[in-house]
């Protein structure tokens, strides 16, 4: 594993140009987002492993700033505005920044994190499908218009509808954050009647028998896909070779972590995350096998596609690889 760090670090070192040299960052801004989505990043926050493999490069004590947003259109403007160095995205959100950042400092995915399966769940009985929200109905999601949700609803009405009602039911749409929607679902009392969720939020909100699953995200792209992956800018990761390679390795860490002993990690992301789940419903979720915590990313194609195809991508890249840097990539055996 130490042969694998040092070599990728040595690698990392050449990308600056000749003759400059910058003293690198001593303090690591991470963005996350809520749920056991984000194991990797709860457990490599608790175990300091940034820190560690930060001081084996030989960098120091660097601290890391750990933070949580609502969702990814607010981490890439925290990424865009330089107050971030890392952030969470789904796929959506890293194929918007990437064509926004293309030809200034260039955002690009240094790792998947997972693949995960994401539902619509409806509170009222009476929606059996799409074609059943009324105008009074609200859908929950992270965001509007541009967060994996959203996108996937569209992919959902582009089937059901035509491709050219694919926005039918983006009207309805309103942002949540995850904890939030949760707590409206279960109330009750509120407009919102649907929610497009992410682990384990979505299976919490199943096991109220008012709750059903009126779509899973593999109903629309087979094989499953990566719900999130880790971004940063090539300023950063030219200016930074040591802390970019330490964060990706303590990135592999916990992701050997949390697949070595799911228990384990169950009890880490709670104390870490603070989340008042039950621990069996945690320890359900990392053992549901349509979770996987790898670094390969799966199918972005099909996003890139759908996005270029409805014209909500303006200027799509020729093919998903093009976003995700040459490591990302190696994870993935490419």
């Amino acid at each position: 594993m130490f042969r694998g760090l040092f070599a990728l670090v040595a690698v990392l070192s050449l990308l600056a140009r000749p003759g400059e040299v910058f003293a690198e960052a001593t303090e690591l801004r991470v963005a996350k987002q809520f749920g056991s989505a984000y194991m990797q990043f709860f457990i490599m926050q608790d175990q300091k492993m940034v820190e560690k493999h930060a001081k084996a490069a030989g960098l120091g004590d660097v601290s890391v700033d750990w933070a949580t947003f609502r969702s990814s259109d607010v981490m890439n403007d925290a990424l865009i505005s330089g107050t971030v160095d890392f952030v969470c995205l789904g796929i959506t959100g890293i194929i918007t920044i990437w064509s926004k950042t293309k030809d200034r400092i260039g955002v690009k995915a240094a790792a998947a994190l997972n693949v995960a399966p994401l539902y619509l769940n409806v509170r009222d009985p009476a929606i059996a499908s799409l074609a059943d929200f009324k105008e009074t109905h609200r859908i929950a999601m992270p965001a509007v218009k541009v967060s994996m949700q959203a996108i996937l609803l569209q992919m959902a009405a582009a089937r059901a509808f035509g491709e050219a009602k694919y926005d039918a039911l983006d009207h309805l749409a309103v942002s949540m954050a995850h904890p939030d929607a949760t707590a409206a679902m279960l109330a009750g009392s509120t407009d919102v009647v649907a929610n497009f969720s992410s682990p384990p939020f979505q299976y919490r909100q199943l096991k109220d028998a008012r709750i059903h699953r009126l779509l899973n995200s593999t109903d629309l792209v087979d094989g499953g896909i990566s719900f999130n992956v880790i971004a940063t800018t090539a300023k950063f990761r030219n200016e930074n070779p040591q802390a970019y390679g330490a964060f990706l390795a303590a990135l592999r860490e916990a992701t050997a972590f949390v697949n070595a002993d799911k228990r384990r990690a169950a009890e880490v992301y709670l104390k870490a995350s603070g989340e008042k789940t039950p621990f069996a419903d945690i320890a359900e979720v990392l053992n549901d096998p349509q979770i996987v915590f790898t670094t390969k990313p799966l199918n972005i194609q099909s996003f890139v596609d759908f996005m270029a195809k409805v014209g909500t991508l303006k200027s799509p890249p020729a093919a998903w690889k093009e976003m995700f840097f040459p490591e990302a990539l190696a994870a993935a055996g490419d």
